[in-house]
């Protein structure tokens, strides 16, 4: 078994576009597809990646349209687009009983790639997201998105307005994403590497029908400081799959692993020790 210091920058090809991730070592461990949140990119689970490498071959994806994978264009960004470029690592790479993890958009992601795949998923983690986008949601997103991203001179003002008034998650996290998530821009101020066009796909959905196609274990994390996943869809959960996993994380909010890190690996790794994956 053999790990490495760092990941191991790696691409593909889904479709005509270059997909990015980052392969954190362990080949012949059993594999876990990281899928990161909308506007984000794979360094946002280096922290999670470099603790579990040990146990699993971690392979961090840059989704579509983020961080240095390929930019697909306007009407190219759906659940369904993402999830195909989840396949194509799959089948480019051979790999089997694969664990899938994603997080918000990611985490529908997950679901989806879990149910399309569903001969060779072992496990389904999806963190504080749930199966409906509501238009309150998506509508808010795609006007933030559509106004155009900010521009700073250093890496320092990128991880500052990242932050905003968020004090709960560790200051760290913001200056990781803000180092790998932007670059430098032909007038010399430093943007984000994101396809402003994700906004356009960026609509209101249910993946009810997805679930039910889902065979793997799964596991939903919800954190008691935000409200995307309400009681109403918690409950559909447990009707469509009995056996689903639902845990709440006190004092996270959206994005769990960062507000509670310790306390995201350890249920996780739980969750997946007691399926034997």
């Amino acid at each position: 078994m053999t790990t490495t210091a760092a990941p191991a920058d790696r691409y593909f090809n889904s479709g005509n576009l270059r997909i990015h991730y980052l392969d954190w070592g362990n080949e012949g461990a059993k594999p876990l597809i990281l899928l990161h949140h909308i506007s984000s990119n794979a360094h946002t689970w280096d922290d999670f990646a470099r603790n579990v490498r040990s146990r699993y071959r971690v392979l961090a994806m840059d989704m579509r349209g983020h961080g240095d994978s390929a930019w697909a264009g306007e009407g190219n960004y759906t659940t369904e687009h993402y999830a195909s470029d989840v396949t194509a690592l799959i089948q480019h790479l051979g790999l089997r009983n694969v664990v899938v993890l994603g997080g918000s958009t990611g985490g529908r992601v997950a679901l989806v790639a879990a149910a399309q795949n569903a001969d060779r998923v072992a496990a389904l983690v999806m963190e504080d997201v749930g199966a409906v986008r509501p238009a309150t949601i998506s509508q808010g997103f795609a006007d933030r998105v559509a106004t155009g991203d900010p521009q700073f001179d250093t890496v320092e003002e990128w991880a500052k307005s990242l932050q905003g008034q968020n004090q709960r998650t560790p200051y760290r996290f913001f200056q990781n994403l803000a180092l790998h998530g932007t670059k430098r821009l032909p007038n010399g101020k430093l943007g984000l590497k994101r396809d402003v066009l994700i906004q356009r796909d960026f609509v209101p959905l249910e993946l009810w029908h997805y679930v039910e196609k889902v065979k793997a274990p799964f596991l939903l994390m919800i954190g008691t400081e935000s409200t995307i996943v309400g009681q109403d869809q918690q409950t559909r959960f447990k009707q469509i799959r009995p056996d689903i996993e639902m845990v709440t994380v006190q004092g996270a909010g959206h994005i769990i692993v960062h507000d509670k890190p310790e306390e995201f690996e350890r249920l996780v790794l739980d969750f997946l020790g007691r399926h034997g994956v």
